[in-house]
């Protein structure tokens, strides 16, 4: 597993993916929340993006993250009857104490899992907390190895506000990727003005790609039964031009 996320992601997080995730995904996790027809939850929940609007409508969501300052950002935004339904808890070794109709791990949670060992452990874990015959749905990035294998230059990625009045600049950067691990290394440096003057903080980290057969092999050598794979959020097959895998698996009936 990655490091967990800290403050300085934590704390900018929404500002952030405000701008250059929301409408990528929400309405396609939410509406199968809403449909699950049981309790939900959450793996990566992060500050609460999709779980917050989940609770607001009424589904019954739960939420892990193996970040305290990403829970920490969570637990502020909901109702004081509804912050014990997140925890900080590693997906890998999750026991949790109920059954879920639906787990989900949105936004490549799965690219912080780095060994085969770890990958097949959470997703058995996931298959132990669903009821018979429950769903677990995630996504991850087609890699494009042109991208991977030429690296990143710096870049500003997010130009906006943090507060009003108060400017926040987001840079990244990655390097070549490693193909023989299947890793690349991001570095993500913010800049933000405050009271007290102009700040800077960085923070390097890893991430893991997976191609469209391994994530099958994945899930066949679990507990899950593998149902599809999307290529998009509207249920298109997965194709060349294809820029997201969404994964589709259940806990068998019986």
């Amino acid at each position: 597993m990655s490091e967990p996320y800290p403050d300085v992601i934590a704390r900018f997080y929404d500002a952030v993916y405000t701008s250059v995730r929301d409408g990528v995904d929400n309405d396609w996790y939410l509406d199968r929340m809403a449909a699950a027809g049981g309790p939900v939850l959450e793996i990566g929940v992060g500050t609460g993006r999709l779980l917050t609007e989940a609770r607001r409508r009424g589904i019954d969501a739960w939420g892990i993250d193996v970040s305290p300052a990403m829970i920490a950002c969570c637990r502020a935004k909901l109702a004081p009857q509804d912050r014990g339904r997140v925890s900080v808890a590693d997906a890998v070794t999750m026991r949790p104490d109920r059954r879920f109709a639906l787990v989900c791990a949105p936004f490549r949670v799965l690219s912080h899992v780095y060994d085969i060992e770890d990958q097949l452990r959470l997703l058995d874990a996931v298959h132990d907390c669903l009821r018979p015959g429950g769903s677990f749905i995630f996504d991850l990035y087609v890699p494009n190895l042109k991208l991977l294998l030429d690296g990143l230059p710096e870049h500003t990625d997010f130009d906006g506000e943090h507060a009003p009045g108060r400017r926040l600049r987001r840079f990244v950067q990655a390097a070549p990727a490693d193909l023989s691990s299947q890793r690349n290394r991001v570095r993500m440096s913010f800049l933000w003005d405050d009271e007290d003057g102009e700040h800077r903080d960085e923070w390097s980290f890893e991430m893991r790609f997976y191609f469209r057969f391994e994530i099958e092999h994945l899930v066949a050598r679990s507990k899950l039964v593998l149902e599809r794979i999307h290529g998009d959020f509207s249920g298109g097959p997965v194709a060349a031009h294809s820029s997201d895998f969404v994964a589709i698996c259940r806990r068998p009936a019986r």
